[in-house]
């Protein structure tokens, strides 16, 4: 399979991490939610890697929170040479251009965790994706995957799915100009409006920026599955000597932590 005829929106998304590099600290706070209760802190001393890793944030996150070595793939060169600047202080940590689909253990390893966080739902091919990342799972380790959820954004979904209607088949620079103008109008409605749902009540506490790119990031790709629990227990029901575990956070996103078994010795 070719890289950008099956991930999804590779070359969109590296015009949102070329234009969204800077690594703001309140994006932490934000990883160790998608983490769940299995806790950011939990990446020291394993060895990780990231797909789909953007302009490196989130392995930037894991690598201050002790991760032994860091390897971050991505599909696309803007995003790749985003990470590439991010991670440079890390001596720990590679960087490698990859589709998820080719990922094989034989070249890029095994490791004790695997992180997949906010790309799952944007590839076409979601179950196979999931077996390759399985793969490069050590026995003994886990794979992370953070995904959109249905429950918790069915309210504001309409909106985004006919915003994204646009955005997604319009230029680039024509949607990066749209989400400028969202992100206008609805600051000062999501300062104002009493939120319920966690996720929306956290914008509050972002910088602008943060959420004019987190507006840009969901008017962008051209897939964007919103999964139920049942989504998520089917399409990881095919990880062959799995314990998953399946974790509803921050009111409108799932966090999964699947074990992979040890290899017994007879």
């Amino acid at each position: 399979m070719s890289i950008k005829d099956h991930m999804g929106s590779p070359d969109r998304f590296g015009y949102e991490w070329a234009r969204y590099s800077e690594i703001l600290p309140e994006s932490r706070l934000q990883l160790q939610r998608w983490f769940g209760s299995t806790g950011l802190h939990t990446c020291a001393g394993k060895s990780v890697m990231d797909v789909g890793c953007g302009m490196g944030r989130n392995p930037y996150w894991m690598l201050k929170a002790g991760a032994k070595e860091l390897l971050a793939v991505d599909a696309d060169d803007n995003s790749l040479a985003a990470a590439q600047k991010n991670l440079a202080e890390f001596d720990q940590a590679r960087v490698q251009k990859c589709s998820v689909y080719n990922l094989n253990p034989k070249e890029q390893g095994t490791f004790e965790r695997v992180t997949c966080i906010g790309v799952l739902h944007h590839l076409e091919h979601p179950e196979l994706a999931l077996q390759k990342l399985w793969s490069c799972v050590k026995p003994g380790g886990d794979l992370i995957l953070w995904c959109y959820a249905l429950e918790g954004n069915r309210g504001l979904l309409p909106l985004i799915q006919l915003l994204r209607s646009i955005g997604a088949r319009a230029p680039l620079w024509l949607t990066h100009a749209l989400a400028k103008a969202i992100t206008l109008v609805a600051w000062p409605l999501i300062l104002w409006w009493p939120w319920r749902n966690e996720y929306y009540k956290r914008l509050k506490v972002l910088s602008f920026k943060n959420v004019e790119s987190i507006i840009f990031d969901q008017i962008l790709p051209k897939i964007a599955n919103y999964w139920t629990k049942e989504d998520m227990q089917r399409l990881t029901s095919g990880l062959s000597g799995a314990d998953v575990f399946l974790e509803f956070v921050q009111g409108n996103s799932w966090h999964v932590r699947a074990l992979k078994h040890e290899v017994s010795v007879e």
